[in-house]
């Protein structure tokens, strides 16, 4: 992912996962049943049951993930009660690992429930990849003239064959992960399921940070650096590409209401009004099921 705001530095370049099973090999030996584990991912409205919350440092960083890698570290979070501390988690030396099974990752991604379908090979193929991938990622924030650097896990392991992946949370990241009291950030993995653009699940965390006002002010230089929007985009591929994709996809998937205006300073556009409220028809549904 291209860096706009030239915060992240590279990383330090992990070893790949090897596997001598390819993807359909291992979709053989192993079908994807949502729902059916013993902690089901789905409630019985088959909406995604869990909470993502992070801090609000962490919602404003630059997380550095693709698609796919995002949708494995929120499934992670997911996992955990944000109220307690590592310990509290039964891990004596604070070092906290969950589990993410195939199954999990291909509700968030709302991909094919059923084995031998390409998608069930994408959900354990998707996986894999971001697996491999995690532990090259920083996330980067900055703290008053400090720019912080961390890396969202300390190890991460694909179980071949078996379709689940486990994933040890960077140390660096308990503060914001763990013991959550204020100045935090949580919202509903459903809001999430299925989006197909990382801006889109950004701009979902940035109003959720935002939820109890309803209204999201940000400069588009924020904007631009907390997305990671390429510099190389004006305003109006950011419009197009970015705000307005972006927008649709969280109105028709997340079930909220946004809209959105840019505001002047003299010729140009200098800052962003995102207003928002949770799309009344969702409730009805709800009912309805």
């Amino acid at each position: 992912m291209e860096n706009s705001a030239k915060l992240s530095e590279k990383a330090i370049t992990a070893s790949a996962l090897v596997s001598s099973q390819t993807a359909a090999e291992v979709i053989e030996s192993m079908a994807i049943e949502l729902g059916a584990a013993p902690d089901e991912i789905l409630e019985v409205d088959g909406r995604l049951r869990g909470t993502v919350a992070m801090s609000r440092a962490l919602v404003n960083a630059q997380h550095g993930l693709s698609l796919n890698e995002k949708r494995l570290m929120m499934t992670a979070l997911r996992s955990i009660d944000s109220r307690k501390s590592p310990y509290q988690h039964g891990k004596a030396d604070g070092y906290v690992s969950v589990r993410i099974r195939a199954d999990e990752f291909a509700a968030v991604a709302a991909l094919a429930p059923r084995s031998g379908e390409k998608q069930a090979a994408a959900a354990y193929q998707g996986m894999k990849d971001a697996c491999a991938s995690l532990l090259e990622r920083k996330l980067t924030y900055v703290d008053g003239k400090k720019r912080v650097q961390l890396r969202w896990v300390w190890k991460a392991t694909y179980h071949d064959g078996e379709g689940w992946a486990e994933i040890c949370f960077s140390p660096d990241l308990t503060p914001h992960i763990f013991l959550l009291q204020r100045r935090f950030v949580s919202y509903q993995l459903e809001f999430a399921r299925g989006l197909q653009s990382i801006y889109s699940w950004r701009l979902l965390e940035l109003l959720m940070r935002e939820k109890d006002r309803g209204t999201l002010l940000i400069t588009v230089e924020d904007f631009r650096a907390v997305l990671e929007i390429p510099e190389t985009y004006r305003f109006a591929d950011i419009k197009r590409r970015v705000i307005e994709m972006a927008v649709s996809e969280l109105n028709e998937k997340a079930d909220l209401v946004i809209n959105w205006k840019g505001i002047k300073r003299g010729r140009a556009v200098y800052s962003l009004e995102f207003s928002f409220i949770e799309n009344p028809q969702r409730r009805l549904r709800l009912v309805d099921a």
